[in-house]
């Protein structure tokens, strides 16, 4: 496993060590899951529990609004009334007209000076509450809430429902402006690379890497833009993490009070949840990017940043679209890979977490069936035939993925070393493929034997020897990366050798740390992409 560990970082290598550093903060991959505490939020009364909100329904000048997507004619909260963000944009997705704004939310029955409380179903409807929150106080509203929990807590807590629509009588909103809160493109290209500024892109990791899954103009993210995801904010139960559990998370990516911190996402959505989570913990100069990325993509202008090899961590969407579709030249815009179709793989050491359930179409590969007894790879013919015998040629797509990210790194070296030229690796491995809905199956699948097409190795640059590794020692400009633990490095190393913890790369759920923030730490190792870095 110790030599798995170390394969592993060369994957991590391969797929992130291409960009130029860009110099973000250090921060932690933590995201906590502590225990909700009450009133310890800076702005604590934005943030109603299920109790206060069942004592507020019935009481005048109080509206309470359901912001889901769908559910709301099945069963909703007693007394509220649906209120969709989607109703308030333009085409674009921005909000519409001050003028046209206050004219609807007039016909819904609302005032500003009402007080409000904002429900949704969390993450499945992209945090929606967050936006209408934002959207409220935007317009000049000061007394807007979120319901923590939302409408997954209130089920589960069994309290009361209604299947009947409510409607408000018309109403005179009277829009006063709050402009500071909205930010627009012009604004943070005048801040890019303010000491005091900080932009949060809270979409999903393969949206920030480069992906382009909403009719992005252009992959990426707003340059030197922080990924803190909106999800993260959330407990498992969707309530709102702790007031330290948000503080760690924020402050640890450099995300400070005393800064000016703009969140976007593709078009201000999710972001909306983020500005409020800003807000319940104290930030004073804290706004939503309405165009989010659908604008910033589409000016040439704007620039962005993107992992070059983005391709090679796909996400479980793309994987299920792969399965559909049968063709990976089709799966989640691509391009287009001639060859022997593609081959789904789970990388184990053992049959049993195979056959409790995997990956539909998915084989299984043996870790220790490519290695010799001295745990060294097998001898080149050797390992030609045993990936010949999983019906992988050097010209198959190859999607990897397991319950150990080291084995699965060493296998994609392996892969890549032989000469297979398209191997990728799922994010976030098996747990993110189950905790996305992705079906699983219990039958096992047997590969057809396939000849590889080329003699093993077609990259024999991948493997150091000895004699590279001496040289490597003297070199200046290279980099000996020991992976090991600390114990084992003070018990003798080669000279040179830099300790580098790998899980420091991984966030706690086993996807991927940000790219910009694994830079940062190889760059703090003394790690540049014109090194020559070698993994032991």
């Amino acid at each position: 496993m110790k030599k798995a560990r170390v394969l592993f970082v060369f994957f991590l290598l391969m797929t992130f060590i291409v960009p130029l550093f860009t110099g973000c903060d250090e921060s932690s991959h933590t995201k906590a899951e502590p225990e909700i505490e009450s009133n310890t939020y800076p702005n604590a009364g934005l943030l109603v529990s299920g109790e206060s909100l069942e004592a507020s329904i019935g009481k005048p000048d109080t509206a309470i609004i359901d912001a889901r997507s769908s559910g709301y004619s099945t069963s909703h909260i007693p007394g509220a009334i649906s209120l969709l963000w989607s109703d308030y944009t333009d085409e674009g997705v921005n909000l519409r007209p001050v003028a046209d704004l206050e004219s609807r939310l007039s016909a819904a029955g609302l005032s500003r000076n009402m007080k409000f409380i904002i429900y949704d179903d969390t993450t499945a409807s992209w945090s929606a509450a967050g936006r209408i929150f934002w959207m409220l106080e935007y317009l000049g509203c000061t007394d807007v809430h979120l319901l923590n929990g939302g409408w997954d807590k209130w089920v589960e807590d069994g309290r009361q429902t209604e299947a009947d629509a409510n409607t408000l009588p018309g109403n005179t909103f009277g829009v006063v402006l709050q402009k500071d809160i909205l930010s627009d493109k012009e604004h943070i290209l005048s801040k890019l690379g303010d000491e005091d500024f900080v932009i949060i892109d809270s979409r999903e990791d393969e949206e920030y890497n480069g992906w382009t899954l909403y009719g992005e103009t252009r992959g990426g993210h707003i340059r030197d833009a922080v990924s803190v995801n909106y999800k993260w904010f959330f407990n498992s139960d969707k309530t709102v993490l702790s007031y330290e559990g948000l503080k760690d998370l924020l402050e640890s990516r450099g995300i400070t009070t005393d800064k000016e911190v703009v969140s976007y996402c593709t078009a201000g959505i999710r972001s909306g949840f983020v500005y409020f989570a800003l807000r319940l913990m104290g930030y004073e100069r804290c706004s939503n990017y309405d165009g989010s990325i659908y604008e910033w993509s589409a000016d040439a202008a704007c620039p962005m940043d993107i992992l070059p090899n983005y391709k090679k961590l796909v996400y479980p969407a793309w994987v299920e679209e792969l399965i559909a579709r049968g063709n990976p030249g089709t799966a989640g815009s691509p391009p287009t890979y001639p060859g022997k179709g593609y081959a789904i793989v789970q990388v184990s050491d053992s049959v049993k977490g195979y056959n409790s359930g995997h990956i539909p179409s998915a084989i299984n590969a043996f870790f220790s069936a490519f290695n010799g007894k001295d745990k060294s790879l097998l001898p080149d013919s050797q390992l030609q035939t045993a990936i010949e015998n999983l019906g992988i040629a050097n010209d198959t797509t190859v999607i990897l993925y397991g319950t150990s990210a080291p084995a699965v790194g060493r296998f994609a070296w392996t892969l890549m070393y032989a000469g297979v030229e398209d191997v990728r690796v799922l994010n976030g491995g098996y747990d993110a493929w189950v905790g996305s809905g992705g079906r699983e199956e219990t039958i096992g699948n047997s590969p057809t034997p396939v000849s590889f097409g080329i003699n093993v190795p077609g990259h024999s640059e991948y493997l150091a020897t000895m004699t590279d590794v001496q040289k490597d020692v003297l070199d200046q400009d290279a980099v000996l990366a020991d992976i090991r633990t600390l114990e084992e490095f003070m018990d003798g190393h080669i000279p040179g050798g830099t300790l580098m913890d790998w899980t420091d790369w991984l966030d706690s759920d086993g996807t991927f740390r940000s790219y910009a923030e694994v830079e940062q730490i190889w760059n703090d190792y003394g790690i540049r992409a014109d090194n020559k870095v070698t993994f032991y």
